[in-house]
């Protein structure tokens, strides 16, 4: 499992451990089918009956799967195995245990290597509204903000609002304001924004997202969509949808996989 090894290593000395998954906050929940490893995640509902029933109830959505994904996979009766696959499930989406368990642990270890010439002429954000959603630790946010007028930082984890509000007051901004919302939800009204960026953050529902975009965006607005990944030879899950949807394409020079897709609407 390349990426939970990818984790490993990333988080050497951080603790995850299977009860973990009882943080999860419902739209992660959602998330599991496409993420999840199939075998070892059955192995883990048979051994942890709480963490089943903890699932079904926090995102009743998720219950078909969780009845296709045991009845698909036998029980694992060696104890040696039952282990290794609880460790390897949990690494395998490691990152949605961090995100709410470690935040600053997370914003430590996660390289932020975007400068913001390669995202944006900063003299293009002067007295500009802006967003960034699926803000996480606030990283972005935190590049962005002495050059914009106001900047609206939308999180959906409360661990990462919490994190983002300490950040931004322990650097003395006063134009960067914390909301929770979904990219497919953003707390704002239609066309109040000259500039809206992701990243790392697009693609939970990509079609309403576009739509929801184009209701806040200004006529005349831009969208910035960053997108980057430890391996090199990846691309964007969703490159043919956003060439679909206009927008240009800017791959950069980094260790990993490293992109931007930007339109003006």
């Amino acid at each position: 499992m390349k990426y939970a090894t990818h984790l490993k290593k990333i988080f050497k000395d951080t603790r995850i451990d299977i009860e973990d998954l009882l943080l999860l906050e419902p739209f992660q929940i959602r998330y599991l089918p496409v993420r999840v490893p199939q075998k070892e995640f059955a192995t883990v509902l048979r051994t942890y009956p709480i963490i089943h029933r903890f699932l079904q109830k926090k995102e009743p959505s998720i219950r078909p799967f969780l009845e296709k994904v045991l009845a698909e996979n036998k029980p694992v009766r060696k104890q040696k195995n039952i282990e290794e696959y609880c460790n390897e499930l949990i690494w395998e989406i490691g990152e949605l245990i961090i995100y709410n368990k470690y935040p600053e642990t997370y914003d430590e270890k996660i390289k932020f290597t975007w400068q913001i010439e390669e995202i944006i002429d900063p003299n293009k954000l002067s007295n500009k509204t802006i967003a960034d959603v699926g803000a996480g630790s606030g990283l972005l946010t935190l590049l962005l903000a002495n050059h914009a007028k106001t900047i609206y930082a939308i999180e959906p984890l409360s661990s990462f609002r919490c994190f983002m509000r300490k950040r931004f007051q322990d650097n003395h901004l006063t134009n960067t304001y914390v909301m929770e919302g979904f990219l497919d939800r953003i707390p704002l009204p239609e066309h109040s924004l000259d500039i809206l960026f992701t990243s790392n953050a697009l693609g939970w529902n990509f079609d309403n997202e576009q739509k929801e975009i184009q209701r806040v965006i200004k006529p005349g607005g831009e969208v910035i969509h960053l997108m980057r990944a430890f391996d090199k030879d990846v691309v964007s899950p969703h490159h043919e949808k956003l060439l679909e949807h206009n927008y240009q394409y800017q791959q950069l020079k980094d260790e990993g996989f490293k992109a931007k897709y930007y339109k003006i609407v």
